[in-house]
């Protein structure tokens, strides 16, 4: 075979377009589909963070409306009801990845109220399967509630000059 006639081929070839839409889509399809799973994932993330940051907001005032009723439920208790709030509409968490921990604390930091440690941990789903590790969101914030059993001190008149 001599490089004459190669030559000719290859100008035919260089001219030659009709594979060129399958060869840039075998190209392109991977990084585009790449793109497209990790924005679902993150759209997906996004959920789950702001469905746990508004878990804890229903829970504070939940936990405040059940003690105004003189509901005083105790730390397991309102564990149990905000795991279950969590689980249904709008939050739509997974009951395998979604825990909760409710602890008081021993001196609150306002007189006349319970205070308790709300702490909610969420494992995210791994949608696309390439993470290595989990990713946990982890959220806490107090829990301030009426203290039923505090008594006000009573005020003592004090006398004053008359002018």
């Amino acid at each position: 075979m001599t490089l004459r006639p190669l030559f000719p081929r290859l100008k035919r070839l260089k001219s030659d377009l009709r594979g060129a839409t399958v060869l840039e889509f075998a190209l392109l399809a991977p990084a585009f589909m790449g793109l497209v799973i990790g924005v679902m994932e993150v759209g997906v993330y996004m959920q789950k963070y702001n469905a746990v940051r508004n878990l804890a907001s229903d829970a504070a005032r939940y936990a405040t409306v059940e003690y105004q009723k003189e509901n005083n439920l105790a730390a397991v208790t309102l564990e149990q009801n905000i795991k279950t709030l969590g689980l249904g509409e709008p939050y739509f968490l997974d009951a395998d990845a979604l825990t909760i921990s409710v602890t008081p604390v021993a001196t609150p930091q306002v007189t006349g109220a319970k205070e308790f440690d709300l702490e909610i941990d969420y494992v995210l789903p791994n949608i696309s399967g390439l993470a290595i590790t989990e990713f946990t969101i982890e959220y806490g914030r107090p829990l301030f509630v009426i203290d039923n059993a505090y008594v006000a001190p009573t005020p003592t008149p004090t006398a004053t000059a008359s002018p």
